[in-house]
């Protein structure tokens, strides 16, 4: 079997706008994810991937229908109840909302932001996996330097933690951001590091990333690739990706490699 790689995306209300000043209403946060959901589901139907979408309830509840296809070919994971503003209930009440939904089990959770989370509450709550690690350093977010590099098992908590993947040694991150601001050689260099050292590749990106961002006043490093650009750039980046390995979601990951036998009770 060829390597495992992880596509994952955090399904979320376009809240960004917000952190720069910028206004937007609920209904354009909405329209704009949904617009980068529909260009980002065609590129991942032609090339046959599965992916994991990380999912709040807030959207999922906006678009139930949307959400209910997603899961056919896709796995729906937790993405807290919010993408802005937390409550210790909110991971139980967004599994119990998105598998209402899909009328499927969710097994895993993403914090939003990437920020600390307590695992208890993910147990608590019925999770059998965190993905919430980004094991790196990202100034001004979190400094996850000395975070385990890849996938484990959380004994004091009985979960799997799936750490999204960075480059050997220096651990340079592999997340959206360098993805749009980085050459593609370049880029697709630290991904083919990264999966002969690890065994797999996870990364992850948003699909409000595929609609245009232009008109919004947020810093260029996060806009000047968007739209018809980002598509672009990301279906040379996912041709490259299956010559090297097998796209699957994180659940089936999981289950087909040697934590398939952990007790998730």
């Amino acid at each position: 079997m060829e390597k495992p790689i992880l596509l994952t995306f955090d399904l979320e209300e376009f809240d960004l706008p917000l952190e720069f000043g910028c206004p937007i209403s609920d209904e354009d946060q909405i329209n704009i994810s949904n617009n980068g959901l529909q260009k980002l589901t065609i590129l991942l139907s032609k090339y046959n991937i599965p992916a994991t979408f990380f999912t709040t309830a807030f959207y999922a509840d906006k678009n139930k229908e949307l959400i209910r296809n997603l899961s056919k070919n896709h796995e729906i994971a937790s993405h807290s109840k919010y993408h802005s503003g937390f409550n210790e209930t909110d991971p139980l009440n967004s599994k119990s909302d998105l598998e209402e939904i899909i009328g499927k089990q969710v097994s895993g959770f993403r914090m939003p932001r990437f920020k600390k989370i307590d695992l208890a509450l993910l147990k608590e709550a019925g999770y059998s996996y965190d993905s919430s690690i980004n094991p790196t350093i990202i100034p001004g977010r979190y400094n996850n330097f000395s975070a385990h590099r890849k996938i484990h098992f959380d004994v004091r908590a009985n979960l799997i933690e799936v750490p999204v993947s960075v480059s050997p040694i220096f651990r340079f991150p592999l997340f959206w951001l360098s993805f749009k601001n980085i050459p593609l050689t370049f880029y697709t260099s630290l991904c083919k590091a990264a999966i002969r050292k690890d065994e797999y590749l996870h990364l992850y990106f948003h699909p409000w990333e595929f609609a245009d961002l232009s008109s919004f006043n947020i810093p260029g490093y996060i806009k000047k690739i968007s739209g018809e650009a980002m598509s672009e750039k990301f279906e040379k980046l996912i041709t490259e990706l299956h010559k090297i390995g097998d796209f699957m979601t994180i659940s089936d990951f999981i289950d087909n490699s040697s934590f398939k036998d952990v007790n998730r009770t």
